[in-house]
């Protein structure tokens, strides 16, 4: 079964003789050089190892490609010229070299140089009508004397493994100049960079990843069982160490059973010398690969030197009678990782890494669920299926999942730092629910659908895009997050859609651009993005009604015929005063979220180390019964005196109505001029330096329990909870705070030497102001403090109603009420509550 695809690079000039046959699309296989009149008519690759010289005065002319299939080594669907070898195109000034696009000057319609971890040197050049006329994903670049101009994107740079220059250049009259991702940097000198229609520089920084790299670990075996190129018949069963030296068959009929624990190895064999090896596994009847997560299944390559390509693929062919299935897998080095046609197959619990494509099919009917599919070429790429796509981390690829015409169900999958794309759908039918998208180049990538349905997704920190809407009709856009994309939160052109309940915010540039759009934008909070709430490129007018622009005018928020008569209308009319109450989408918040407007949570709701939740002034925190958070990163909720943050029920309710705010080792989190009230406990701290400030506390059973710490309260105010404070083995200062209305106002259950209660007004609480636990043999610093008009030890229950348990030191006392505003000021400095930026906005 051959993988090929013949060669189309056709030389004119009659010097040179580079036309390379039976090649997948055309790699060249050895130094070349090419001069004259070039047609480039498919995609080239120069792999490493291998040279490609262009001699001054070369013209290369590449054709537009029509096909929506891409090969794994490749980079893009439009035809491109990938270096990971050498390419040296130095021409001079009177006879530069010039890459250009068959047919004369048209919009960019082919990919441009893509430098993969190659070697290039371009002297005297002249790039244009491409995608990016330079790409470089990792490598040496060195640009001197050339010119980038009529294409997209200039120069892209991603990541920080690049190491290029650019010298004595221009780029010019392109979409956008020079692009810098993900921290890259660019050593330039003499370079002009103008003119560029919508952009001339842009940065983004460099980003940790989200994820852990998740790897089996295989077991330690004696003997090994070596196949050529033979043929399965039966049920065969494969355990302990397997080595295939050729294409191994599993006819029809046939199955093939791997036991847990078992490591396939594959040498490599290169024919055509192309560096992509061909041995394999072909089945058309069953495969069952079932290993453990303590006893996984390994297929790899048995090279001493692991490379990608080493071997070809699992290839699954015209298997749909019963469901093949690869569970706890792992599965590199190789070509395409797993290959269907025609098939059923389910792939869970695996791990698909460094392979050029993780995971391919088509026609086939598809479960993937909790797999691991990272450091690839590409991801997933899919077309004319039906697949359930659910529970499963895709980041840290080149591109990351790309589906064709497919019915897809696509829920609960972190999609994450892919270099390109997250989520690209053409056309098919996409249900889309309760995803994280973050970190990519673009987000979600929607085009050619006519139904589809967009929901609770969080769709954030997408280096440029967020959500794309292109050719589609009849799209359901709801209830996501859309925040912190580097230009635009949602991009519409040419298409129909319902957007509606989502939160659109802190985006770099818009919240939404339009080009043009035929649907209904209601019902939104869009706050605080870049330049505009809304901007509309386009003629025709927008349908904006009953949405919420974040405290904002929306006049001075959109973009539209009133700022330029060229322009559509946006009809905003009427608006909300108040923003909708937002679901936040997901049980972990696992990337940096800004929350604006009202947000509600249901259930339990995890901040994971690492990452920071930062909440606005005047949000509502609105939990349904039971709900709560669980804080490990950092939280900084810093309200203003007259624009507070408010933790409560969604509903009416008292005390224990929603469960608490958890902190564990959540250091550096702030809340100041917060408001909690119906809680079971509103504050539970263990193990973490915290600040809290200008709060309120009322109507909980409890205000705030706390172990270790160190902590600081000051000026806040516990009124009418069951407890205020409670402090198990703690170690905090409490300074000038009003405690009072309560059962109990400090309750020390143990260990409590580590207290200083200072300058506080702590009186009239039903019970005791300070209650000593049974347990609790150290004293309690809370000297000067006002105890109300009654003797302090009225209300402190201590050793001297005890024996042997602590004292409350409370001598000297203030006889006087202290003047405490527990209302407070806007003390930002000292509280670390200065203005959260938005991610994605970092521009040159």
């Amino acid at each position: 079964m051959s993988r090929r695809f013949a060669a189309a690079v056709f030389l004119v000039f009659p010097f040179l003789f580079f036309f390379p046959a039976g090649a997948k699309s055309d790699v060249i296989k050895s130094d070349t050089v090419w001069s004259g009149e070039v047609s480039v008519t498919r995609d080239v690759l120069v792999p490493e190892g291998v040279v490609l010289t262009i001699l001054p005065g070369t013209t290369i002319h590449v054709s537009p490609s029509e096909s929506t299939k891409t090969d794994p080594e490749y980079m893009s669907p439009l035809t491109e010229i990938t270096v990971r070898g050498t390419l040296r195109a130095e021409g001079t000034r009177e006879s530069p070299i010039v890459f250009v696009l068959s047919g004369g000057d048209k919009s960019p319609d082919w990919a441009g140089i893509i430098v993969d971890g190659g070697k290039v040197s371009l002297r005297s050049c002249r790039i244009q009508n491409a995608e990016t006329g330079l790409y470089v994903v990792g490598g040496s670049v060195r640009v001197k004397d050339s010119i980038l101009m009529k294409n997209r994107y200039g120069l892209v740079v991603q990541g920080m493994s690049a190491d290029v220059s650019i010298d004595s250049a221009q780029v010019k009259d392109n979409d956008y100049g020079i692009f810098l991702l993900g921290g890259a940097k660019v050593e330039s000198k003499g370079t002009l960079v103008e003119g560029n229609r919508k952009k001339d520089n842009y940065s983004s920084p460099a980003r940790n990843g989200r994820f852990p790299e998740k790897e089996y670990k295989e077991e330690k075996k004696d003997g090994v069982k070596v196949y050529g190129d033979d043929a399965l018949l039966g049920t065969t069963v494969w355990q302990g160490k397997i080595e295939v030296n050729g294409v191994l068959r599993v006819p029809e009929g046939a199955r093939l059973v791997v036991m847990p624990g078992t490591t396939i190895e594959f040498g490599k064999k290169d024919t055509d010398g192309d560096n992509i090896g061909e041995n394999g596994i072909l089945v058309m009847g069953l495969i069952i690969a079932k290993g453990t997560p303590e006893r996984p299944i390994i297929f790899r390559s048995a090279e001493a030197r692991k490379k990608m390509g080493d071997w070809d693929s699992i290839n699954i062919m015209d298997s749909d009678r019963a469901q093949n299935l690869i569970e706890y897998c792992q599965i590199e080095d190789a070509y395409r990782g797993l290959h269907f046609h025609f098939s059923n197959v389910a792939v869970k619990g695996s791990i698909l890494k460094n392979n050029y494509r993780g995971i391919q099919f088509q026609e086939s009917t598809v479960e993937i669920a909790g797999t691991y599919i990272y450091g690839n070429k590409s991801g997933l790429q899919a077309r004319d299926s039906d697949v359930v796509f659910s529970g499963n981390y895709v980041f840290g690829n080149y591109s990351g999942i790309n589906l064709f015409r497919c019915n897809v169900t696509a829920k609960d999958n972190r999609i994450a730092d892919n270099y390109k794309e997250g989520l690209r759908l053409r056309e098919g039918v996409p249900i889309v629910e309760g995803n994280l998208i973050d970190g990519n180049r673009y987000g979600l990538m929607i085009s050619g659908s006519v139904y589809g349905k967009f929901s609770g997704n969080v769709v954030s920190h997408n280096l440029e895009s967020g959500i794309s809407l292109k050719r589609t009709d009849n799209i359901e856009v709801s209830g996501n997050a859309v925040q912190g994309n580097g230009f635009n939160g949602i991009n519409i052109q040419d298409s129909a859609a319902l957007i509606e309940g989502n939160l659109v915010s802190d985006n770099g540039e818009r919240g939404i651009g339009i080009m043009s759009f035929e649907g209904v934008i209601t019902g939104n909070n869009i706050a605080k993005n870049g330049t505009y709430a809304l901007g509309i490129d386009g003629q025709g007018d927008v349908s904006a009604g009953m949405n919420w622009w974040g405290g904002d005018s929306p006049a001075r928020v959109i973009f539209d015929k009133e700022s330029d008569p060229s322009k559509g209308k946006a009809h905003y009319k009427p608006f909300r005063n108040k923003p909708i109450s937002f679901l936040w989408p997901l049980k972990t918040i696992e990337t940096d979220t800004i929350w604006r407007g009202d947000i509600v949570v249901k259930g339990n709701t995890t901040l994971t180390p690492g990452t920071n939740l930062a909440i606005s002034p005047f949000v509502n925190v609105l939990f349904s019964k039971g709900a709560g958070l669980a804080i490990r990163g950092k939280i900084t909720a810093c309200g203003k005196k007259n624009a507070r943050i408010t933790f409560t029920s969604e509903k009416p309710g008292g005390p224990g109505y929603w469960d608490e705010i958890f902190l564990e080792h959540a250091d550096g989190s702030v809340f100041s001029h917060c408001t909690f009230e119906n809680a079971d406990w509103a504050l539970h701290i263990h193990f973490t330096d915290l600040h809290i400030e200008d709060c309120i506390f009322a109507r909980n059973y409890g205000g705030i329990r706390f172990r270790s710490g160190p902590i600081e309260i000051r000026h806040s105010l516990f009124k009418g909870d069951v407890i205020g404070l409670r402090s198990y083995r703690g170690n905090a200062s409490i300074f000038e705070n009003v405690i009072t209305g309560n059962e109990t106002g400090i309750f020390v259950r143990e260990k409590g030497g580590g207290l200083k209660i200072r300058r506080n007004n702590i009186f009239d609480n039903s019970e005791y102001n300070v209650r000593v636990g049974d347990f609790n043999d150290e004293d309690v610093d809370a000297k000067d403090n006002w105890w109300g008009r009654a003797a302090p030890t009225e209300k402190i229950y201590d050793a001297r109603r005890e024996p042997g348990i602590g004292k409350v030191k409370f001598e000297p006392y203030s006889k006087e009420r202290f003047k405490i505003d527990v209302s407070g000021g806007d003390n930002d400095e000292i509280w670390n509550c200065k203005k959260q930026p938005a991610a994605g906005k970092t521009e040159n």
